[in-house]
């Protein structure tokens, strides 16, 4: 027995077939305005700027290559930018030798409510402004902070120790409070969806803790790994405020950009860099996952 088309089918039914909607684009639709107000509609306008030309502190609404030929490609900039890379490079290894085994202490020694508590701890510091958290360190590096005052009353030297303060040990102090989080906790998912069955089999074919960890356990959280590598050297490059602050005066990319805007409002050049340095975190991103599949982590 035929029933009759209730009023949304005839409705449907004269509609065009781009006109129809369904839950996935309901649901996705606010995700894409969002996407494309505040992130593709700001870079094409970014793009559109870094073409134009600069002049006596003015834009003039001219296309041309000036700022790429006159800063992305000169000397000093390639050299700020390969110390940027260094330094992103060098604070994602330091930081998944710090964050690797509090995650697999996570994972192995804590339960699963424990290790998720724990880890949660470490969001903490975030509560707070990242300038107050970087600011924080002069007090306690500095030749007259904590650490120094503490190992001259102690005996242990005569002056204080310069190097704490401004210096390479400065930014990775600086670096690795920052984003240590977001090399564990990725690590630790991975880990978690480590099968234990698997565990239990390398133990039965006589491996030790060594071999189970080499052949099992390291495979298996590499998506993790890559996870948060991806996290710590795109966030370590894109930093201001501790090379701003712990560094001495020593340029990254985002420093320059910083300068090129505040000393002579030239939006052209900054703009030109900041294109550069998204192609630079697209190649890098780009390369790292082509040789890990994150996926099975992604969909979990």
């Amino acid at each position: 027995m035929a029933t009759e088309p209730t009023q949304s089918s005839r409705v449907r039914r004269w509609l065009p077939t781009r006109w129809e909607f369904g839950e996935v684009h309901v649901l996705a639709g606010p995700s894409i305005a969002w996407f494309l107000a505040f992130l593709a509609v700001p870079l094409a306008i970014i793009l559109y700027y870094s073409f134009l030309t600069y002049g006596s502190f003015s834009v003039v609404h001219e296309i041309t290559l000036d700022a790429w030929q006159n800063t992305v490609f000169t000397q000093n900039a390639l050299e700020v930018f390969a110390r940027t890379l260094v330094i992103g490079v060098v604070v994602t290894a330091i930081t998944l030798v710090f964050g690797y085994p509090l995650a697999y202490f996570l994972r192995f020694y804590t339960s699963t409510v424990g290790g998720t508590l724990l880890l949660l701890f470490f969001v903490i510091p975030f509560w707070t402004s990242g300038v107050i958290r970087t600011i924080g360190w002069l007090p306690i590096l500095g030749k007259t902070g904590v650490i120094n005052q503490l190992l001259v009353m102690a005996g242990f030297i005569d002056q204080p120790i310069a190097w704490l303060l401004y210096s390479p040990f400065s930014q990775i102090v600086g670096y690795l409070q920052n984003y240590v989080v977001f090399m564990a906790a990725p690590i630790y998912i991975s880990l978690s969806q480590i099968d234990e069955g698997l565990l239990d089999a390398s133990e039965t074919l006589r491996g030790d803790h060594i071999a189970t960890f080499r052949n099992v356990t390291w495979p298996l959280s590499l998506p993790g790994v890559a996870i948060g590598s991806i996290f710590v050297f795109v966030l370590s490059i894109g930093n201001f405020t501790v090379p701003q602050f712990l560094s001495g005066g020593e340029a990254t990319i985002t420093t320059l950009i910083y300068l090129t805007v505040n000393n002579g409002l030239n939006y052209p050049a900054a703009s030109a860099l900041s294109i550069a340095l998204l192609l630079v975190i697209f190649a890098v991103v780009l390369l790292l996952l082509r040789r890990v599949d994150i996926s099975e982590i992604a969909q979990s």
